[in-house]
Formats: structure tokens, sequence, C-alpha cells
């Protein structure tokens, strides 16, 4: 981790230092953005890292909590690589009392003083005559850089970014309505040099002071400030996706998504992933960071599951490229959408990565967009439609729990040109269930599961539910082919060699078939054959071993 502020020990601070001192919470905004403690460790100065307890050193919380209790107690100072615009007040430091008496110390420090040479000071009694000399004064930068969105909407927390160059800085912008035309609003950055600038989609996460960066163009060229345009060389569609309830792709048989997620994959490679949270707003995951853990994870002889968090600011819809640098995306370089109940794992979206074939096969594509550069609207094609006539069906009980018809937010876009794309609901699925009795069982379980039809391998944890009289692990299972022949096994978190098989290559339909030959044997026992009651433990034991398939 690069750090962006130095450390100095109190005792050596001197009072030049204090145009460059950063209060403990500066200080700990900017090094909060590190994703883990090893890493920030790592850069701090070795007589500070040695001072931290190694209790603090497991966890970023703790870490950053004794890092500022040292800067409070001004042990050690944190000093900003640029002069600040304004020294901290005495209103910025009362709250830390041992640190503003450092401040005041040092504050009191007499100032440097430069030494005059011991001689008179030489008069210039010569006149001569004034050199006046004109300097020519450069005009002002009077280029932009225009990027168009279809609609006009509420605002919206990502923006778009243009990255630093030698001469000019990171700048910003958000999409505006324009106001000569009502079907698009604009992003404008103005006063630009005239240099190609690449641009980025910026979306701000929760908790890390820097926003996730999508690379949408590089070198993309300012035009005249003077320039306007019929439609512009960059153009992002607003989407939002409706979920088919079953297979026959009826528009009229949709409903919202509230929870799962969505992949949005960008010329065959995944540009976007987003967890869909239970409002039914798009909350983006940092794919390439934690596909750069993932690798790294398995270069180790026993590597660690990476949990892949949502961190994105929630998000009423997602932008796409349509066009760029006058290039409208489509065929291999388009867009595609899917969602998925639970998140993918890794060996999945490289699977879907190389194999267009299956990606065509598992996504919606969205080259429909293409219609806008000719009506500057959508209407309802094969896999879009616009989203005043878009319907959200009714859900009921049998469907799956990520499904809803609130039509709320949705109806929120009415007549802003908001672009509906139609993915699979994967409105299917089976529960599993592991009856564990009241026999105490805590440890989990995982369901492995093989498709020796095709390549579908996937992996579901139990989870803990308790009833009254018993309890019990399940796990909805969705994705599995009708035309399908399955291998299911059974495997203890607490134990990961054990593995018990359960179904051994069996078609899909004979999961759900009831032995041959099995009856029930209907008995009357005599009393000396009446069994004995269980005891403790024998019951404990059948309990824990009871298994229960259902829908």
């Amino acid at each position: 981790m690069l750090l962006v502020c130095k450390f100095v020990p109190g005792n050596t601070a001197s009072r030049e230092m204090l145009d460059y001192l950063l209060s403990p919470d500066e200080c700990i905004g900017e090094l909060s953005r590190a994703h883990n403690p090893k890493d920030l460790l790592t850069a701090l100065p070795k007589p500070l890292s040695d001072s931290i307890p190694d209790s603090a050193k497991k966890n970023n919380y703790s870490l950053l909590s004794s890092i500022k209790q040292s800067l409070e107690r001004g042990d050690w100072l944190a000093l900003s690589t640029f002069r600040r615009q304004y020294p901290l007040s005495e209103a910025d430091l009362i709250r830390y009392p041992l640190l503003k008496k450092r401040v005041e110390r040092l504050a009191a420090q007499p100032e440097k003083k430069f030494l005059k040479a011991n001689y008179d000071a030489v008069r210039d009694d010569v006149y001569l005559a004034p050199n006046i000399s004109y300097t020519p004064v450069e005009p002002s930068p009077d280029k932009k850089i225009v990027v168009e969105f279809a609609g006009q909407w509420r605002s919206h927390a990502a923006r778009l970014l243009l990255t630093k160059t030698e001469c000019q800085s990171e700048t910003t912008a958000t999409p505006q309505k324009d106001s000569s035309k009502s079907h698009r609003s604009v992003s404008v950055f103005k006063d630009l040099e005239d240099e190609p600038r690449n641009l980025y989609l910026s979306i701000p996460m929760s908790g890390l002071p820097m926003p996730l960066k999508l690379l949408l163009a590089k070198n993309v060229e300012p035009v005249d400030g003077s320039v306007d345009k019929p439609e512009w060389d960059n153009v992002l569609v607003p989407v939002r996706p409706l979920a088919y309830l079953d297979g026959s792709k009826n528009k009229d048989k949709a409903s919202e998504l509230r929870g799962g997620y969505l992949y949005v994959f960008w010329k065959g490679k995944l540009w976007r992933e987003m967890a869909i949270t239970d409002k039914g707003y798009y909350q983006d995951i940092d794919v390439e960071y934690y596909r750069a853990l993932y690798k790294q994870e398995q270069a180790k002889k026993q590597p660690k599951a990476i949990h892949r968090e949502a961190e994105g600011f929630p998000l009423p819809h997602f932008w796409v490229p349509y066009k760029l640098l006058g290039e409208v995306q489509q065929g291999e370089n388009g867009v595609k959408v899917l969602f998925s109940p639970k998140p993918k794992r890794f060996n999945q979206i490289e699977a879907l990565e190389s194999d267009p074939a299956l990606l065509d096969k598992s996504s919606t594509p969205l080259d429909e967009l293409a219609s806008y550069s000719a009506a500057q609207a959508f209407s309802a094609q094969d896999n879009t439609s616009d989203v005043d006539s878009a319907k959200v069906h009714a859900v009921g009980e049998d469907d799956m729990p990520w499904l809803s018809d609130q039509q709320l937010l949705v109806r929120s876009f009415d007549k802003s040109n908001t672009v509906i794309a139609y993915v699979d609901g994967k409105n299917d699925g089976l529960m599993f269930r592991v009856d564990v009795g009241t026999s105490g069982t805590t440890a989990l379980n995982t369901l492995y599961i093989v498709d020796h039809n095709s390549d579908y391998k996937d992996a579901f944890e139990l989870e803990l539910f308790h009833g009254p009289d018993h309890n019990w692990q399940q796990a909805l299972l969705s994705g599995l082919s009708p035309e399908g022949v399955f291998t299911i096994s059974l495997v203890c978190d607490q134990d990961p060699d054990s593995r018990h098989i359960l179904f051994d290559q069996v078609a899909y339909q004979d999961l759900f078939a009831q032995p041959q030959g099995f009856a029930e044997p209907e008995l009357s026992p005599t009393p000396d054959q009446m069994p004995k009651p269980l005891s403790r433990e024998d019951k404990q034991r059948f309990e824990s071993l009871f298994m229960d398939w259902s829908f």
C-alpha cells in the first residue's frame, strides 16, 4: 500500500511541520482504504509498527484504532505530503488534549533566523529608464468532452471520470438533463486541454475512500466548446432488469428481482457483478479485486474460500455502454446480462468468459439498444422493452423468494427512457433438507452436485433452522437441468475429508421417485412383539440420520 502521509515521532518534530500536520481522523480516513492489516503494517515505519500490540494487528479496525491512539497522545505525528491550505485550528484540536499540548509546544519554538551579512546596504542612486516588456497570456483551454445518456431521471450516485494527465488533473461529471432534447441527458467535461483522455465509470463504495473505477474508453478526443451533436460519440443507457417467471419468455409474465446477483459481461469478459438488495437496488462488487485475491489463494496448498462483499452504493438502475468512440457495442463487443440466485464461483465465471456459446446460452444480449440511434427511444423487442410498457406479474407462494411483484421502484422510471432487460428468473428448483432433530447439532454441511450430462457443477451451503420440536438444515437447489444425471454428495464443514454420496448418477426425475417395491407393512403385533421405547441416545442418533426431500 502506498501511503499518502508520513509519520514522525512526536519528540523529534519541529515547528515547520505544523503546516503539514493531519488530525488523527484525517489520517485514519486515508489509511482506511487498506483491504487487509498486513498491507498497512508493511507501509508503516518500523518503530511505529513495533509499538502496536500483536492483538491489534489481527484486523483493520483494531489496527486503525491503535494507530489513532498513538496520534491522539502525540507520540507520533501524521504529516501530509502537501502543505495544508488552512492550518489545524484550536477547534480541530480540542478533541485531542495531549496532541494539542504537543502542537502548542511546537508552535512556541522560535522561528529560524537568517543571519545578514555585516555590511551596509548599497544604495541605488542611478536612474535607469523603465524596461517595459509585454508577456503574452495564453488563452484558457476551451475544449470539452461530452457523454450522452439515454433518458432523463433522478440523481444517481454513480458518475463519470476523466483520469489525470501530465498537465491536467482528474475530474468528474454527473449527468444533467439536456434542456434542448428531452430524450437524453449529458455529462459535460468543460475547459479541457486539447489532449485525449481516458474515460471511466466511477461508483462510490460504502466505507471506502476510493470509488470503484470501470474503464469505458481510452483516448477520448475533446472537441471545441461550441460544438453540438444530435448524438454524441459516447452514449450510455440506463438498464433495469425484470425476470421471467417461466420458460415461455412471455413479457407479461415477468417480475421484479429482490435478491440474487446480476452479472454484466462486456466484450466477452465480466465487467460488473452486482448484488440485488431486498429493496430492488443494485450494489457493485469490486470483482477484479476479488479475482486477484482468488488467484493468490489458488496458488497456495490450502486455498481459503473468498467471500465477495457488495460495497457499492445502492443504485436504482445501472449504466451500460451503447456507443463508445463512435462504435456501437454489439455482437462480440456487445453487452450481455444474466441473473443468478447465488454468487457464481470464479471457475464458473471463467467458464463463461472462455466459452462464447455458453455465455450466449446463459445470458440476455443487449444488442437491441441500437434502436436508440434511429428513434431516440426504446420499444418492446425480443429481449428488451421500454419501461412504460413493461408489466410486473403477480408472484405467488410457489415462486422463488428472490422474485417480487412490488412495482413502486420500476414505475418511478416511467417516461424516463430507461430500458427493461428481461433475464431468466431461475423460478424453478427444489428444497433439500436434513433433519437434525433435537440433538443440538450445529456443524453445517455442504451439498456438492455434479451433472454427468453437462459441465454443471455447484455447491450449496446448508443453513440451520430451529423449529419448536426439531431442527433442520436446508438449501434451495436451483439451476438443475431436467435432462441431467446427478451425483449428489454431502460433506460436513468441520470435516472436509468426509464425503457421503447420497445419489450416484441418478436422473433428475428419479430423485423424487419412491423406490420400487416399497410398501409399508401392516402389522398387528402381539404385546410381547411391541417395540421397546427408544432411549434418549437412540432417538438422537435416529433424528440425526433422517433426511427429508421436498419441493
